[in-house]
């Protein structure tokens, strides 16, 4: 295994997705450590990962899997709290607009969460998009275009322009 190449790759992807993890799971916390359980598998396979068309792809598409399977596990959590009539306190952020972002991307349906993570905040194109979620690129501009939609909607983020869906 070529341990400088795995350690640059993950030093150089390690911001981005922790970023991207807080995005999808609006706790910076969680972000960080489903970022750090990425990076292990990187690393653990980095002589398969590096080989693949998109490293950076299997990367975010692995930590976008576990934030899926982190939320799983909370919302099931929930329900076992409402159940048990306990209240769980919900992520806090001292920056207010910070907040209402999280707050409507948070919202959103896992798949159009994760769309909206890789179109605006990693900057990746349909394409790439396409490639990461695993699915058509017109899934992908469907998707965008539904979770605008549902973020003009939900009145938790203003104005959303509508060239936003096409690029």
């Amino acid at each position: 295994m070529d341990d400088a190449a795995a350690s640059e790759f993950c030093d150089r992807i390690r911001d981005r997705l922790v970023g991207a993890l807080t995005l999808t799971c609006g706790d910076r916390g969680v972000a960080e450590e489903l970022a750090q359980e990425t990076l292990v598998r990187v690393w653990e396979r980095w002589s398969r990962v590096s080989a693949m068309a998109s490293p950076e792809g299997w990367a975010f598409r692995t930590g976008f899997n576990l934030a899926g399977s982190w939320g799983r596990r909370r919302r099931a959590e929930r329900r076992a709290h409402q159940r048990s009539a306990v209240r769980v306190a919900g992520p806090t952020d001292d920056l207010a607009e910070i907040e209402a972002v999280r707050r409507a991307v948070s919202t959103l349906p896992d798949r159009q969460r994760a769309v909206i993570v890789a179109r605006f905040y990693l900057g990746y194109d349909v394409a790439a998009t396409a490639a990461l979620l695993e699915c058509a690129p017109g899934t992908v501009k469907a998707t965008t275009h539904q979770a605008l939609a549902n973020l003009r909607a939900s009145g938790l983020v203003d104005d959303i322009p509508e060239e936003a869906e096409a690029t």
